[in-house]
């Protein structure tokens, strides 16, 4: 049993996992049991201490190699067939709740989701169970030392989708909870921004996100393995105040003023442009009807910019 490992895995598997002799056997049981059965629960509700990779095919000990991608913090092989689980550790563990930020959740599921399709591993593995690496039923693999990575790191093999391709990968949109989160996150933040001013009134903040939460209700409805409740509620939360604390009465009408400062703006450039091409084109012999035409304005508008011109010059 490896040392190190055992000390990273007691540092942050929750204090009671989910556990058991086989995936279907599992029941809550506190850490020093569960760190006796063969599968084992190691990343705790909130936070992603282990991305996890399910390898089912023979001599998956080391398809990290066959793929130039770095060697795990662990490898856990069924010596009966030959399958694996993979474990990379990061740096700092990223946090799934509306106590976290959503951008390095994001970036974490874009690495899992392009490490899933190098590895040719099994998306609809989600956990929260996993092979248990310290167990005997397992081969443990190891590199030489302890590895951990921070999230770059890990980028730097692969080829990260972009947000739209994995929003739209229907093969299994699950690609483990960091997709399902990210992406209905990402839903209804489009749906707030859109109906964010419907509640521009007092208290208006908690019926937004009363709206927001049946919103994403029925977005998750639409997953093939929909999030938990306390998932939807945290996502649906953490939009309301997002999208609230920024798009405000005072922010909107200071954007709508700028827009239409930029908008008079280019009005009187493009009329400034006409006015030019209206005393060119009378210069050349044209009338104002025929000048008025050839411009696609009225004509009492060109005898108008003339005389400006002709007042302005005299």
């Amino acid at each position: 049993m490896s040392a190190a490992l055992l000390a990273r895995i007691e540092a942050s598997a929750p204090r009671r996992p989910w556990c058991g002799p086989e995936k279907d056997r599992c029941r809550v049981r506190p850490l020093a049991t569960a760190l006796t059965e063969p599968y084992i629960q190691l990343n705790p509700p909130a936070h992603v201490f282990w991305l996890q990779f399910d390898i089912d095919k023979g001599g998956a000990s080391h398809t990290w190699e066959d793929c130039n991608l770095p060697p795990p913090t662990y490898v856990a092989v069924n010596p009966s067939n030959g399958h694996a689980h993979y474990g990379y550790a990061p740096t700092s563990p990223v946090c799934k709740t509306d106590a976290g930020r959503q951008k390095p959740l994001a970036y974490l599921a874009a690495i899992e989701y392009a490490y899933n399709r190098k590895l040719v591993a099994d998306r609809a593995f989600r956990g929260p169970l996993a092979k248990n690496p310290l167990h005997a039923n397992w081969h443990l693999w190891q590199p030489a030392n302890d590895v951990e990575y921070e999230l770059s790191e890990l980028a730097e093999h692969v080829e990260l989708p972009r947000l739209e391709e994995m929003r739209t990968d229907r093969i299994n949109p699950d690609y483990a909870a960091l997709g399902r989160n990210c992406w209905l996150f990402e839903g209804l933040r489009q749906q707030a921004y859109l109906r964010v001013k419907a509640f521009w009134r007092p208290a208006g903040d908690e019926l937004f996100y009363e709206w927001l939460l049946r919103e994403a209700e029925s977005l998750n409805r639409t997953l093939p393995v929909p999030l938990g409740f306390g998932e939807v509620k945290s996502i649906a939360r953490s939009v309301s105040r997002w999208v609230w604390k920024r798009f405000t009465p005072s922010g909107f009408r200071a954007i709508q003023a700028a827009r239409g400062w930029a908008s008079g703006v280019a009005r009187r450039f493009a009329t400034q442009e006409l006015r030019e091409r209206a005393a060119m084109l009378t210069a050349s012999g044209l009338t104002s009807r025929q000048v008025a035409g050839q411009l696609d304005v009225n004509q009492s508008t060109v005898v108008r910019w003339l005389r400006a011109k002709e007042a302005g010059e005299t």
